[in-house]
């Protein structure tokens, strides 16, 4: 277990922090997801579905796929609470690191494992000035988050198939916040890296209804985390992670192309501390993908994203460490096979979005938070 604690710890320390694009999570898993914008629930392209829909995976051959994401987002805050300081930008770019592969243990496949050590989310800002005049620290926050996933999948005859298996959590936090909890803010928080763990799990089914169309969902349970000791008079509660719910069609328009179209539902309002202390919404989201197999040797790819914010105005100034508020990603990758080995690119692009605090201003009413993202995301694949 400490073999397993170390190594998604430096997967997760790879991929700090700041990539909040659906709340705090990325909008796919590498270059194949993210060049439809996370969408294809009812079809596995490669390993990575074991996190998106495992029951995918009989649809495989037996592979592993590596990738490492350039992230690149630009956020700035203007507080009204500390009027001395003009808007503050911070650029920080980070990598994020996915590893996953799938094998079968007979010749048919239709029992299929799938096994991934990946960089799934974040969030963080590093400012030169807090938000609140008057403060010591309130200027940076780091999480970051890597998952383990191991899955089992089974398909059927009649073109069904089913697949489920554990999510091990591990993040990482650190920020100079003051701490709140027990009494008027004073001091700020240790600013020093708080491991914890955390525990859940994911289980998906596809189903054939044509030779030209799929439908699929998953469900991801809520990823129960243990407390970050050194922040516990910051957090009211475990900083869990949210159950999600994704559902999809797949269909096959011609020969070479292929449309998805899929919804998900990520359920942050129903955490104690991202829902009821710092106020987030659950998202609902609209995901649509088109993957064209241009030539025997090159794929294209394109998507697009839309769903709320998980902040409302009137919780901006509690967030604004936190300013997860990005609503719609525009994608597109390309893929590249030659025999059993293929290279992929993806980049998303994350519309600028800005959200203004409600509320008078010596409450944090009017400070605004912004934030557009751009990434580029490298990988490749190995079928054998």
């Amino acid at each position: 277990m400490k073999i397993v604690q170390t190594t998604v710890a430096f997967f997760a320390l790879l991929a700090v922090a700041a990539h909040a694009t659906e709340g705090v999570n990325l909008i796919g898993i590498g270059p194949r997801q993210q060049g439809t914008a996370g969408a294809g629930v009812a079809s596995a392209q490669d390993s990575t579905w074991l996190i998106l829909n495992p029951a995918g995976l009989t649809d495989l051959d037996r592979g592993v796929d590596a990738s490492f994401q350039l992230f690149g987002p630009s956020r700035s805050v203007n507080s009204t609470a500390n009027p001395a300081v003009s808007r503050q930008k911070d650029d920080s770019p980070f990598f994020i690191p996915s590893l996953s592969a799938t094998f079968s243990p007979n010749q048919d496949q239709k029992s299929t494992f799938g096994v991934g050590l990946y960089g799934s989310s974040g969030m963080g800002v590093d400012y030169d000035q807090p938000r609140v005049g008057f403060s010591e620290g309130d200027t940076r926050t780091e999480l970051s988050i890597a998952k383990l996933t191991a899955t089992f999948a089974r398909s059927f005859d009649n073109g069904f198939s089913i697949g489920a298996g554990p999510i091990v959590v591990m993040g990482l936090f650190r920020t100079d916040m003051e701490t709140s909890q027990t009494g008027p803010p004073s001091a700020p928080s240790p600013d020093s890296w708080d491991p914890a763990v955390g525990l859940g799990a994911i289980v998906g089914v596809n189903q054939k209804i044509t030779d030209c169309l799929r439908i699929g969902a998953s469900y991801t349970s809520e990823q129960f985390m243990e407390d970050y000791d050194d922040y516990s008079t910051l957090f009211a509660d475990s900083l869990n992670l949210p159950q999600q719910l994704t559902a999809g069609v797949a269909f096959q328009v011609l020969e070479s192309l292929e449309v998805v179209a899929d919804y998900r539902w990520i359920g942050w309002g129903q955490l104690d501390t991202f829902g009821d202390q710092f106020g987030w919404e659950d998202q609902h989201i609209a995901k649509v993908g088109a993957t064209w197999n241009a030539s025997e040797h090159l794929t294209l790819r394109a998507g697009v994203s839309h769903g709320n914010s998980p902040i409302g105005a009137e919780d901006v100034f509690p967030n604004a460490l936190f300013p997860a508020i990005m609503e719609t990603h525009l994608t597109t990758g390309a893929s590249w096979q030659f025999g059993d080995w293929a290279l992929h690119v993806a980049y998303v692009h994350a519309l600028e979005e800005d959200l203004t605090a409600s509320g008078p201003p010596e409450a944090g009413g009017g400070t605004t938070i912004r934030m557009v993202q751009n990434s580029a995301t490298l990988g490749a694949s190995w079928t054998f």
